[in-house]
């Protein structure tokens, strides 16, 4: 399990109220255990196989990982 910092966890509450909102407005339900990251993002990019019924990052470039490179 992994420890979030105090803005994390309110970040993930808010991510979570407006997934919840997205999910009611398109009718698609997400199911994911143990398989959200969190962190400050630069690139994301989702799938798009509908039909799979997969949702996962094709494209994922994390802040930290941007910062390293340029450095």
């Amino acid at each position: 399990m992994m420890t979030l910092t105090d803005k994390e966890k309110r970040n993930f509450e808010k991510f979570r109220a407006e997934l919840t909102r997205i999910s009611q407005k398109y009718g698609i339900a997400i199911k994911s255990i143990g398989g959200v990251s969190i962190g400050e993002i630069a690139d994301i990019e989702y799938s798009n196989d509908a039909e799979s019924g997969d949702l996962y990052p094709e494209i994922l470039m994390w802040a930290e990982d941007v910062e390293e490179l340029e450095n």
